[in-house]
């Protein structure tokens, strides 16, 4: 049996690896809803009519340098690639389209922010990535439907398709592409664009989001586990877009979580913000940046490059390794006695990273006594690298079958 172009081109094995060894990814939801501070979804549940909403553009000014600051930001915190969007669900583009005047170019702002963009992640070797829309509230075609409207439709979808090439052409390489407001994929040709855009992008790593079966899942505001390259995108607080309205700013430890989860199920974590009108951080997410990207770096040898899940997190340990070492991440902590079980090894040393220190240690079959940490707690999270005397081999949990039994 022939296989199709279609089923056979995806990214190829070293640009996945690549993607996964970056584990940390900036998110940045950025447009006009940016001016309303009402979150990125303002225009349609306030109902703003069209035409009233357009008129925000010739308000969007941002400042000079917005994008070096967001790109530098991701590189003080350990981020290794960025993804900015280039189009949200109200249709305004901040990047040169030949498709509509609705963008960044051709209103006030007189400017090209996806090439700002772009130029600032290569500036600073962070990875650039783009996100787009396929919904466009602002377009007729779109919101009456294919059925209601079959040519209005059919000229929304040639704009898709002609923009997302725009975006894959005129940037040089992309290495992801994330995709949101996706139709049944049937309805806009989603296979058939994407494998356009593959020829544009050989390297091209592209998100399941747009209901196809392509390189990245992703996990929206959660940590679920797939079986292939996934991803989780993450806000500080629970919105994408700026929200003066939003007071659920999560804490350090509540991130430093999250990427320890991604580390042991073989994840990223793209932690997205939302900038002010002028492209400005929100300050509440500064220090909350800093304290993650200190974290990030003082525990670098256990976040990048790693395998994921060498022990099982029945035992409530969060773990992931390189070569004989593995890393275990304490989401609770337990002080001098803390024990950590499953371990199939014999371990050789076991090491603090945070502050750096050897730790004193027993071991009995599978589980291993801690009794040199530190009484209270030693950083935001407690990560130990466990030097083995092999690759890591776990020992199964003795009361896992029963867990089935519960519910979570």
């Amino acid at each position: 049996m022939t296989t199709t172009t279609t089923e056979a081109r995806k990214a190829p094995p070293a640009a996945v690896e690549r993607f996964q060894n970056n584990r940390l990814g900036m998110f940045i939801h950025y447009g006009l809803y940016s001016l309303l501070n009402r979150r990125e979804w303002a225009m349609y549940y306030e109902r703003i009519p069209v035409a009233e909403y357009r008129l925000l553009a010739d308000q969007f000014r941002p400042k000079a340098g917005v994008a070096d600051e967001w790109v530098r930001l991701a590189k003080k915190t350990g981020m290794k690639y960025a993804c900015l969007t280039t189009r949200h669900h109200d249709g305004f583009c901040l990047f040169d389209t030949a498709f509509t005047d609705f963008n960044s170019v051709k209103t006030a702002a007189g400017r090209d922010l996806v090439r700002e963009f772009v130029e600032a992640c290569r500036a600073h070797d962070i990875r650039p990535a783009l996100y787009y829309s396929v919904a466009d509230w602002s377009d007729s075609g779109y919101t009456s439907g294919q059925e209601k409207d079959p040519a209005g439709w059919a000229r929304f979808v040639e704009v898709v398709h002609g923009q997302l090439k725009e975006l894959m052409s005129n940037y040089g390489p992309i290495d992801y592409l994330f995709y949101d407001g996706c139709p049944a994929p049937e309805s806009w040709r989603g296979a058939e664009v994407n494998q356009e855009l593959r020829i544009l992008q050989p390297e091209l790593l592209i998100s399941d989001r747009c209901q196809v079966d392509e390189d990245v899942a992703s996990s929206e505001g959660h940590l679920r586990a797939h079986k292939k390259t996934w991803e989780c995108c993450m806000t500080t607080n629970d919105s994408w877009g700026c929200n003066y309205g939003d007071p659920q700013r999560k804490t350090a430890f509540t991130l430093a979580a999250g990427i320890a989860t991604c580390m042991h199920d073989g994840g990223n974590m793209l932690l997205n913000f939302g900038p002010l009108a002028d492209g400005s951080p929100h300050p509440d997410d500064l220090p909350l940046y800093e304290a993650l990207g200190g974290w990030v770096q003082r525990n670098a040898e256990a976040i990048y490059g790693t395998t994921p899940a060498p022990f099982q997190k029945h035992d409530y340990k969060l773990s992931c390794a390189r070569g004989n070492t593995a890393y275990i991440a304490f989401h609770f902590y337990h002080g001098p006695e803390t024990i950590v079980c499953g371990i199939g090894n014999r371990v050789l040393k076991l090491r603090l990273l945070s502050p750096a220190q050897d730790i004193a240690f027993r071991q009995e079959g599978d589980k291993v006594y801690l009794t040199g940490l530190p009484k209270e707690w030693p950083d935001i999270m407690p990560v130990i690298a466990m030097e083995l005397d092999g690759p890591p081999v776990g020992v199964r949990n003795p009361y896992e079958c029963g867990l089935s039994k519960f519910v979570f």
